[in-house]
């Protein structure tokens, strides 16, 4: 057992937290206090409904709200709203939407009396009266500010995607966020990059808030800590990723911003991106009840072609051709089937007096392909809205997860493994699988995580004024993860196949079990006053403060030979080993202060800066200041600009500069030591890690401009340039052996750099009360450069590195330039190897490793487009890309390098390029040559078609239904791409080594409410 015997005190509480709690104390009204006598007397109610002014359509989810008040409501799917028990008087109405332009009416309201107020709205994906919560001190117009956000209306594109998973849903809509799937299997996760890599050793990971409450987002947590703790030829590689806890059927909207211009405020984790999700919320009025049910089924399409033949010479030198999955389907035994998937979601929403309330229940069951992936998870969510007082107004939110996975096993001995290694001419005992048939890996292992997540905020909003807010929000995220990767005890009729793999030694069975409790808490308080200096120049002051405390408990248990079967914990194995512990505990504090300033409405200066500390900074580093400064102008609204309003309708310029970090891993600034015992028996330590009392975050500096523009009433427009620049990258460096402490030291040495531009765009083309079509699309590129390495020649290792002038972790080989081919035999001779950048071609056996290709992708981007016919009927369909990186095909490459004689080439070498044939011969194979297995994988894929109908409302009145959605849908229908693997996105870390790739799935769903 190691355990940590350093530590270092968290950033202390600064006396500005004392003053936000007197400030917040004495900003709440007495009972009664300040209410006007009016506001007592719940008389009357606003009704209404809204629709698209261009198709007549309702659109759902609308915010309606009472300007200067708490009262709210939210357009049903059949665009009608109601806010109940509004006082007599006179007020505004706000309609807003995403993706479309806002709208105000007068209205007066009188005791008894139902008023009715209808919009039209018109599509404008950037609407600049659209209010941005991410990046803001409580919420800004879209027009105020001079950085890029993308905001994702959730419902309306879950409607059209079926997405099963936030992060699906979140893929391809947010230009610059590269989403990765890496592999098809129930309950695995993707990884995400926002506008590339930067760092050269920490996460790439964007940080991400629920309702303003920071919570756990890791990716690669589970089943392959656990699995790789002691059964790395078993564990699985498909990564878990913690986002897809979150029911994506309780969003109201996903807000990404993609770069520390954006993301000061948030400091010293933000450098990567902030993503903030926006629950749904009650809203007052009548209650609405929502049910919706889907019922599809998942399958790895065309595995027989897709899954490589392998080729092997009989007795006779005959060769012979084999498939395993053919070979199984043909026997009756097919390894993969058809998997099935079906989720039930129900919400309640609406309120009355001072008291609104959005409740919900989801359960999904899913079957994979294999018999051991599977899913099921039950969510819940309860977010109440309560107006205290005509100055204060509580939110809090509740949600709870309970999932349980069985995620099988990729890579090891899965039936992917097994049968791209396997041959029925060289493994006859197995059937021709390598080393064990599928039926072992799918009855044996079991790679299992089970989850139990409260995540839980309360937001306060204080206006003790017409012109002073505060909003101070409290937060808890707790996970408890129990990931077990589990060999079964092996029946008399299985044994006898693990022969090779060890035999009467692992039959048995094993298990290895990781328990984690991961805890955030969250507190954030904002102040912000708003006045007018002039009658033309505002100004908009605010002051802020948070604290985020982030605890990772973890035990780790295994133990080997289960005496019987059916035993499945540790505490039943007859070789218990002994447990490992860890704590980790990393705490953030930052102050922060905004100063805006307005003039005319139209023309918007902001100016901030944050100082943070946080607990992993070296003891002698304390505290790190983030500066931003940014401004909008929205010169369609300039008087000069009227005669070009008929054609450009509205137009916002943008400009941002602004600093965020990164902070070192836990315990890396620390000098540590482990304990270890004596000969004698006492307790003793020994050295650990050297640490670095300097140590520091990495410091992320990025320049953003762009516009925002709306051509014709038709045309949407959003671009941004970024111009990204990392200094302080940490880099471990090797220590002196004198000094006592094996291994390295981090120091911030390295230094990186990203640039690139992110354009979407939104047309609507027709827009007819028949016919309405919306043609839709983003595009992004990136290009990311090591700038310095410090003395260090590379990082990384031989063919994935970090080199200095080059894209961050590359790929790197010895490359064939050159070779002779007998014509009449096809023998290759006379291979050379690229020299290096100035010199000639050499032996390849003494070649320098050379840069071959880019993992991250140059450019990204997807196309959509939406019909819709007779206000009823619409059809969706998506194609996303990636373009300019490569990715490394260990299954080629494990087939015609390691094992030669199963790859066509060596049967069919006329078929095949010279130098493809001088990378496979025995001496390019031990001279580590993977450049030809490094392959562009570049790809244009079909990822969502779907179809909805929308019931004729005379259908469902009788039954008390206000409406009722019918839709099919499918995803990753086809793709097209020159890789020659699986799939060009089937992968873990650097390479596709048989990965289970996305599978194809096809749904049909239900939707009603009443």
């Amino acid at each position: 057992m190691r355990t940590m015997l350093a530590q270092r005190r968290a950033p202390g509480r600064p006396a500005i937290l004392w003053l936000v709690a007197l400030l917040l104390l004495g900003s709440v009204p007495r009972a009664g206090a300040g209410v006007p006598a009016g506001a007592r007397r719940f008389a009357g109610s606003v009704v209404g409904r809204v629709t698209d002014v261009r198709t007549s359509l309702p659109l759902a989810g609308t915010t309606l709200q009472l300007q200067g008040t708490t009262l709210s409501a939210t357009s049903g799917n059949d665009g009608r709203y109601r806010i109940a028990n509004v006082p007599a008087g006179s007020y505004i109405v706000l309609a807003r939407h995403i993706g479309y332009g806002g709208e105000q009416r007068s209205v007066t309201v009188r005791d008894g009396e139902e008023v009715t107020a209808d919009f039209q709205l018109n599509a404008s994906a950037f609407s600049l009266e659209e209010i941005v919560i991410t990046g803001t001190p409580g919420g800004e117009q879209r027009r105020t500010l001079g950085n890029s956000v993308a905001v994702i209306d959730a419902p309306t594109e879950l409607q059209r995607s079926a997405a099963p998973s936030l992060t699906t849903l979140l893929n391809a809509r947010a230009p610059g966020a590269i989403i990765t799937p890496g592999t098809g299997r129930i309950g695995a996760g993707p990884t995400i990059q926002i506008r590339g890599r930067s760092t050269l050793s920490l996460s790439s990971d964007p940080i991400v808030y629920i309702d303003g409450v920071r919570v756990n987002s890791a990716s690669g947590q589970g089943i392959n800590a656990a699995g790789s703790s002691s059964f790395g030829s078993q564990g699985s590689t498909s990564i878990t990723n913690r986002l897809d806890d979150i029911n994506p059927d309780d969003i109201e909207s996903i807000e990404v911003i993609r770069g520390p211009a954006a993301a000061t405020i948030y400091g010293t984790e933000a450098a990567n991106g902030v993503i903030q999700i926006i629950t749904k919320k009650g809203h007052s009025g009548i209650t609405r009840w929502s049910v919706t049910t889907e019922q599809g089924e998942t399958r790895f399409q065309n595995a027989a072609n897709r899954i490589p033949t392998n080729y092997f010479k009989n007795a006779a030198g005959e060769v012979i051709a084999w498939n395993g999955y053919q070979q199984e389907v043909d026997s009756g035994r097919p390894f993969f089937h058809n998997g099935h998937t079906q989720s039930y979601n129900i919400s309640v929403s609406g309120g009355q007096n001072a008291l609104a309330y959005y409740v919900s229940g989801s359960f999904d069951d899913q079957k994979g392909i294999e018999p051991n992936n599977s899913g099921k998870s039950f969510s819940g969510r309860a977010n109440l809205n309560a107006t205290l007082s005509s100055h204060a107004d509580l939110q809090t939110n509740l949600g709870y997860v309970r999932s349980s996975t069985h995620l099988g096993a990729d890579n090891g001995v899965s039936p992917l493994f097994t049968s791209i290694l396997g041959h029925i001419l060289r493994n006859p005992t197995t059937r021709g699988f390598y080393l064990v048939p599928p039926e072992i890996p799918q009855r044996l292992y079991d790679n299992a995580v089970e989850i139990n997540r409260f995540t839980g905020g309360a937001t306060l909003n204080l206006h003790p004024t017409s012109w002073f807010t505060n909003r101070l929000v409290l937060g808890l995220d707790f996970t408890s993860d129990d990931s077990r990767a589990l060999e079964r005890f092996a029946t008399p009729d299985l044994a006898p196949f693990l022969a090779p793999l060890g035999g009467a030694s692992i039959s048995g069975g094993r298990i290895g079990q990781t328990l984690r409790n991961n805890t955030f808490v969250t507190g954030d308080y904002s102040g912000t006053a708003k006045t007018k200096l002039t009658s033309s120049i505002s100004s908009t002051s605010s002051l802020g403060a948070n604290f985020v405390r982030k605890q990772l408990k973890t035990s780790f248990l295994s133990g080997f030979n289960f005496p019987a079967p059916d035993l499945e914990t540790v505490s039943s194995t007859t070789l218990p080993q002994v447990p490992a512990q860890t704590l980790v505990v990393n705490t953030t504090l930052g102050v922060w202060g905004q100063q805006q300033f307005g003039w005319r409405d139209r023309l918007f200066l902001t100016g901030a800066l944050r100082v943070d500390n946080n607990s992993a900074f070296g003891q002698d580093f304390k505290w790190v200041t983030y500066p931003k400064l940014s401004a909008s102008w929205v010169v369609s609204e300039e008087p000069f600009f009227s005669s070009l309003r008929h054609s450009l309708n509205s137009v916002k310029l943008r400009a941002a500069y602004g600093q965020s970090g990164t902070q070192p891993d836990a315990f890396t600034a620390l000098r540590t030591f482990v304990s270890a015992g004596r000969a004698n028996g006492e307790s003793g330590v020994s050295p650990g890690s050297v640490g670095n009392p300097n140590l520091k975050p990495e410091r992320a500096k990025e320049i953003e401009a762009g516009f925002e523009a709306e051509l014709f009433n038709r045309l949407n427009l959003d671009f941004s340039y970024f111009n990204k620049r990392t200094t302080d990258a940490i880099i471990l460096q090797s220590t002196a052996p004198s000094s006592g402490f094996a291994g390295n030291q981090p120091v911030n040495i390295g230094e990186t750099s990203n640039r690139g531009i992110e354009l979407q765009a939104i047309f609507q083309a027709l827009s007819g009360a028949r016919v309405a079509w919306e043609i839709g699309g983003n595009i992004a590129t990136n290009k990311d450069e090591v700038l310095d390495t410090g003395l260090i020649p590379f990082l990384g290792s031989t063919n994935v590195r970090s080199t200095k002038g080059y894209p961050i972790n590359a790929y790197w080989s010895r490359r064939i330039v050159s070779a002779d081919r007998d014509p009449t035999t096809n023998a290759v001779t006379n291979i050379l190897c690229d020299g290096g950048p100035g010199n000639a071609p050499v032996a390849c056996a003494s070649a320098p490793e050379v840069f071959i290709a880019t993992q991250t992708p140059k450019l990204t981007g997807a196309f959509t487009s939406s019909v819709t016919l007779w206000r009823r009927l619409t059809l969706y369909g998506l194609v996303d890309f990636k373009r300019g990186h490569s990715l490394y095909n260990a299954n080629e490459q494990l087939r015609c390098g390691t094992l030669a004689e199963y790859c066509d080439a060596f049967y069919h070498p006329e078929k095949y390029e010279t130098l493809f044939l001088a990378a496979i011969t025995p001496a390019s194979r031990s001279a580590n040559i993977i450049a030809p297995f490094v392959q562009n994988a570049s790809f244009f894929r079909l990822s969502e078609v779907s179809l909805s109908y929308q019931l004729p409302g005379q259908w469902l009145r009788r039954l008390g239904i206000t409406s009722a959605r019918l839709g099919v849908a499918g995803r990753n229908l086809h793709t097209w791409t020159k890789y020659r693997g699986l799939d060009p996105e089937a992968r873990f870390g650097v390479t596709d080594q048989a990965i289970t790739p996305p599978l194809q799935r096809l749904l049909v769903s239900l939707n009603f409410t009443f």
